[in-house]
């Protein structure tokens, strides 16, 4: 085609700022090597959180939060508003600059007590960013938790105006000044929009109404994960381009030869209408809908990651996502609806040669220092013979999988795969119960689960754990067998923990309800882009708030993703990478009390939310009940004091606890403290410190000094 389309693809908010994702260099190194001209690749979702703290955003943040609350809000909107911006932080961009330093420094990042600092003062600025929109928007930072209506996916509430203007107001000074000027001046003939995860969704939607005003010319798609969720999930198929109105094609699917041919369209004046993977918008008229098609991996190059901004995550190092298996070679699991599934859970198993696989980590190592394989599973032979190869060959890089937990993984082998740098695997290991092991179709056993992660944490390999509670029929023993498991074996695992069930329309269980109990299945009220289902099932419904409260005692006090301490995150890669197995500990250390801290200054980690709005606080303490440790679910007691930590996270503390807490409003030693507490038994005083430090209620005022990188 002569390379003659000029192509800008484009990552929106909101997701993971720690890293580049790979979807658009994968298109981008498919096209090129078919002869068409590179793409302009732009992350916005980092772009759009650097513009947030320059000084001309900076100012408009302050006039917006200076400006009378959510006036153009009503009802239990408003409501939700106001109680979200109670405890609300003050934006801080010289604070922000500092977190954003010690998370690019290669000695900072490693220091935890710097870490957890650098990662609440960037939640906080997010959280103070996300009240222009609908406040409380933003969770963990970079999590979007939409009004519920968009949650569920209404049509109405995806394609309403100013729903998506609200959600997306925090970045609109990045939109005016910098993305959209760019892409009306770069003489585009196609603009893609790429999105992984739903709360991607309403991010992608406005973009598009804007790149349409400004660049009417131009071919507009749209493709990802989520973008096939949307067409996969819908009520109704016109509802799937009520929805895309503002894009001329989607791509449904896998994509590197339907991105391709589209461009290939594009240079010739034509349509894409050839490949069964586009989906072109009805205005083009009716098209017949061709099975879908699934890509040959031995023909997709290796991703070329250069064009991204890497020296603007928020990282120490650089962290590629690697994909040379797509589905599952399992495929059987009840549970699992993953992919453009047709008659098992995942899409057709393919996986490239363990030859191809050297190649194309060869290339990407003199990149990256760290390379995830980002896929399903990978099969156990092909990854032994490639890190067979990787030691023959000396290639010195880092890497990470998500793997079955196989009897096949010796000791032998395990120490192999820590010799050709693997640094951590996750695993679905889902229950520590055989009987809902066999009721999943898992085919694994809890003992030889456990000889396999003994293994692993022998070869220095972190196992990180992925698992959930709430299979249908699963009773209250059968949950706490899973809880126990994980329990029990605390040295051989790293980090994760168990999750809760979800039916999703694709899976065995809904496809199969009477096999597993289940009863009444239907989606949830609203919803027409049905990506999860209700349904009845009295045992596991009888046991839930006993089995939440056990959970929660499993993992408390780490960040959500896309910090540390969450499970297949770059940040917890590289802590695994340092640490070893030894990383729980870490992370562990800064919140046990020492035996020296009576002389340590502790401060208070956050702030009382006020009750001056009482009808808000009330709201504010239903709303957050789901951050409550312990009471996950449950809504938090009237007669407590809710303390917002810095990361956002609430907690409800009784009156005795304030009054602890109160003390530390300005740095205040622990031996301080309890003379002004003498009245309160030293042994009462010692147990309140270690629960207000383990849970970073209290944290230490003087960071340690920096010690010299290793490794």
């Amino acid at each position: 085609m002569g390379g003659t389309v000029k192509a800008a693809l484009i990552y929106p908010p909101l997701t993971d700022p720690t890293s580049g994702y790979h979807s658009l260099n994968y298109l981008d190194s498919y096209a090129r090597a078919r002869g068409h001209r590179p793409a302009d690749i732009i992350d916005a979702n980092i772009e759009a959180f650097h513009h947030s703290y320059t000084p001309s955003a900076y100012e408009w943040l302050r006039r917006e939060l200076a400006r009378p609350p959510v006036t153009d809000l009503t009802g239990t909107d408003a409501l939700m508003a106001r109680a979200n911006r109670l405890g609300l932080p003050e934006p801080d961009p010289q604070r922000l600059r500092r977190s954003i330093g010690v998370l690019q420094d290669p000695v900072l990042f490693y220091d935890y007590r710097h870490y957890q600092e650098a990662v609440e003062g960037v939640i906080s600025w997010m959280d103070a960013l996300g009240a222009v929109g609908f406040p409380g928007q933003f969770r963990a930072g970079f999590r979007l938790q939409p009004p519920p209506a968009v949650s569920i996916g209404s049509v109405a509430a995806l394609t309403d105006e100013a729903t998506l203007a609200r959600l997306n107001r925090p970045f609109q000074p990045y939109y005016e000044d910098v993305l959209i000027p760019r892409l009306a001046a770069g003489g585009y003939d196609v603009i893609g929009i790429s999105a992984t995860y739903q709360w991607q969704l309403p991010f992608t939607l406005w973009l598009a109404r804007l790149i349409r005003q400004a660049c009417p010319d131009a071919f507009v798609i749209a493709g990802g994960t989520e973008i096939s969720g949307v067409w996969k999930c819908a009520s109704r198929p016109e509802q799937v381009f009520q929805v895309f109105a503002d894009f001329d094609a989607i791509v449904v699917g896998e994509g590197e030869t339907a991105y391709t041919e589209i461009l290939d369209a594009v240079a010739t004046g034509t349509l894409p209408a050839g490949h069964p993977n586009v989906r072109l918008h009805p205005k083009y008229g009716r098209q017949r809908q061709l099975p879908l098609r699934y890509e040959r991996l031995g023909a997709i190059p290796v991703p070329d990651f250069s064009g991204l901004p890497w020296d603007r995550y928020l990282s120490p190092e650089r962290f590629v996502y690697y994909s040379p298996t797509r589905g599952c070679y399992w495929n059987k699991c009840t549970f699992c609806d993953y992919g453009l599934n047709t008659d098992g859970p995942t899409s057709p198993w393919r996986q490239d040669t363990a030859d191809t696989m050297i190649a194309d980590v060869t290339e990407l190592a003199k990149f990256a220092k760290f390379i995830y394989f980002s896929v399903d599973v990978l099969a156990p032979a092909t990854i032994l013979r490639f890190a067979e190869k990787v030691v023959e060959r000396g290639l010195d890089f880092r890497w990470g999988a998500e793997i079955r937990l196989e009897k096949y993984w010796s000791e032998e082998r395990c120490e192999l795969l820590r010799r050709s740098g693997c640094v951590a695997v996750s695993v679905g290991f889902e229950s520590g119960n055989q009987r809902i092991l066999d009721l999943i179709d898992k085919g694994t056993r809890p003992e030889q689960v456990r000889r396999t992660m003994t293994a692993m944490t022998k070869a220095n390999i972190g196992v990180q754990m992925m698992g959930f509670t709430g299979f249908p029929t699963e009773t209250r023993e059968e949950a706490l067998d899973s809880i126990g498991f994980l329990r029990d074996n605390p040295d051989l695992w790293t980090l994760g923990g168990l999750g809760d069930f979800v039916l999703t329309p694709g899976a065995i269980v809904a496809k199969e309800p009477e096999r597993f109990g289940v009863s009444n299945v239907r989606p949830v009220e609203g919803s027409d882009i049905v990506r999860m289902l209700r349904y009845d099932e009295p045992v596991t419904e009888a046991a839930h708030d006993e089995v939440m409260r056990a959970k929660s005692t499993l993992n408390p006090g780490h960040y959500h993703r896309p910090w540390l301490g969450s499970t297949d995150t770059p940040h917890s890669f590289f802590y695994h990478d340092r640490y070893g197995t030894d990383v729980r500990g870490v992370l562990a250390h800064d919140r046990v009390r020492q035996h020296d801290d009576d002389h340590t200054e502790f401060v208070a980690n956050g702030v009382f939310v006020d009750r001056a709005d009482e009808q808000a606080w009330e709201a504010y303490r239903r709303l957050r009940a789901e951050d409550q440790q312990g009471t996950p679910g449950a809504e938090l007691p009237a007669d407590r004091h809710l303390f917002r930590r810095a990361d956002g996270q609430v907690f409800a503390l009784n009156r005795s606890s304030r009054i602890f807490l109160d003390l530390f409003t300005a740095p205040l030693t622990l031996a301080e403290a309890q003379h002004r507490l003498w009245v309160v038994e030293p042994a009462v005083a010692d147990r309140v410190w270690r629960t207000f430090i383990g849970q970073r209620l209290l944290r230490r005022h003087a960071l340690p000094e920096p010690t010299p990188a290793t490794g």
